[in-house]
């Protein structure tokens, strides 16, 4: 092979092997998404992929910006879009568990009456349902 022919091949098979490494790595990074929402899902009773519109009906976006969430750029409440599972506190007052959280979510003013969160009377159901979508922001 002249010269010229050899140096492009070992360039194609470059381009080859990096685009192979790119694929992996976004296929390996897809799965472990998914992995984290299952874990949330079953860790919360909740349902993630549930919880953008539930999310987006109750007003939710106004005070928070959240991760994936259309339109939530808001400055009230705390930014929800980093790994909420690595936090200690919910609501700057209980320990952050899937039931504190659930709690939280539904009934806030109950827990801290001094707080700007509402409580949202929302169902258990779609509280589970947004906190297994908080646990599995990344």
């Amino acid at each position: 092979m002249p010269p010229a022919q050899s140096r492009s091949a070992v360039k194609a098979a470059g381009v080859l092997i990096l685009l192979i490494v790119l694929v992996g790595t976004v296929i390996w990074w897809s799965a472990q998404g998914e992995h984290g929402t299952l874990e949330a899902d079953s860790a919360t009773g909740g349902v993630a992929a549930r919880a953008i519109p539930i999310m987006a009906a109750n007003g939710c976006s106004g005070c928070h910006t959240i991760k994936g969430v259309p339109g939530a750029k808001g400055q009230v409440g705390p930014r929800l879009d980093a790994s909420f599972a690595d936090r200690v506190f919910v609501g700057g007052v209980l320990a952050n568990n899937p039931k504190n959280l659930i709690r939280w979510i539904r009934a806030s003013r109950e827990i801290n009456p001094h707080t700007a969160m509402p409580s949202t009377g929302i169902t258990e159901q779609q509280a589970r349902d947004i906190a297994a979508y908080l646990y599995a922001l990344k």
